[in-house]
């Protein structure tokens, strides 16, 4: 396994493995972490789907498969803080790499957008839990940090540069809820770099790409792979 979190735009919130979107892009996927920018973009009245990438684990019978999950959000309303957030940070930081990677984010993330996006947590799971009521508690978890992480731009102030203080001070400092979410958020060009440790919290900007470990199939492709079609 690749140990990753992956990131997809949707037309569908999934209630089966086989409840195939219309339509299905990659957007990002990030190594043992669900950075920031996934939790905002799945704010969008996140709710437990099914997971896409899994049926159960290798050698299960059918009737006796592990039920796994992931999360879908409205794209548009995720999208939407995600905007706010970058213009609190852009009246804040100079950092030149931060704001090419908030640019970058916009823009690609505004060429895939579709209904949906989808989170996939699979592989950092199970790296944790096994077992199926415990699986479903750590994705019901990740689920309440995506409620936080909307919650917490919905309080910044609409004023850009007002927003930008509170979050530059929440980020510094831990607040209490609902600002506490930004705590550990880094707004210099170190906003992504975990490797040395300048940041526990990466806010997931230096890797967007429609091209991911697992290429999810859309509901004509995954059809066309089944058995005797």
């Amino acid at each position: 396994m690749a140990n990753r979190s992956y990131l997809y735009s949707t037309g569908n919130r999934p209630e089966s493995y086989e409840d195939r979107p219309e339509t299905v892009s990659g957007l990002s996927e990030w190594p043992y972490a669900i950075p920031f920018s996934f939790l905002v973009l799945l704010s969008g009245d996140p709710r437990l789907c099914a997971s896409l990438i899994a049926d159960g684990f290798d050698g299960e019978p059918p009737e006796c498969k592990t039920t796994l999950y992931a999360i879908s959000g409205e794209f548009d309303a995720g999208f939407a803080r995600l905007a706010k957030f970058a213009a609190a940070v852009r009246a804040v930081s100079n950092a030149e790499g931060l704001h090419a990677g908030l640019a970058e984010a916009e823009r690609f993330l505004h060429e895939h957008r579709d209904r949906y996006v989808l989170l996939e947590t699979i592989e950092l799971d199970t790296m944790i839990e096994s077992g199926e009521d415990e699986l479903r508690a750590l994705i019901e978890g990740h689920l309440g940090l995506c409620r936080a992480a909307g919650a917490a731009i919905d309080a910044l102030p609409d004023d850009a540069a007002a927003a930008g203080a509170v979050l530059a001070a929440a980020a510094a400092e831990r607040s209490a809820p609902p600002l506490d979410a930004f705590h550990g958020l880094v707004l210099t060009d170190d906003f992504d770099n975990t490797r040395d440790d300048r940041t526990e919290n990466p806010i997931g900007l230096s890797w967007w790409t429609d091209v991911l470990y697992f290429a999810l199939w859309n509901r004509a492709e995954y059809a066309a792979n089944q058995p005797n079609q």
